[in-house]
């Protein structure tokens, strides 16, 4: 409960001044329906332009919104799983 606190106090500010830190590969999915966007791919391709050099790559799903996830839970899985093959640590 306390994270969810904190959170709501962030601006929203607070995580894009973040992603010059990210150390790891990101899959950044959008829907491109998002209404949370004037413009939902140039969002996703400022977040990715915000990461260290080719830590990011950008997947916009045509008529998804805001949830892609919960919208087209296979087009999501079918991105994820090749970009998590490519990027997850061999044991």
């Amino acid at each position: 409960m306390k994270a969810l606190q904190d959170m709501c106090k962030s601006k929203p500010t607070d995580a894009g001044t973040q992603l010059a830190h990210v150390t790891c590969p990101i899959l950044v999915v959008e829907g491109s329906l998002d209404p949370d966007w004037a413009d939902p791919r140039a969002e996703g391709e400022k977040i990715i332009a915000d990461l260290p050099a080719g830590l990011g790559e950008l997947a916009v799903i045509d008529g998804a919104g805001h949830y892609p996830h919960a919208q087209t839970p296979d087009q999501v899985l079918a991105l994820a799983l090749p970009f998590l093959a490519k990027t997850a640590p061999r044991a």
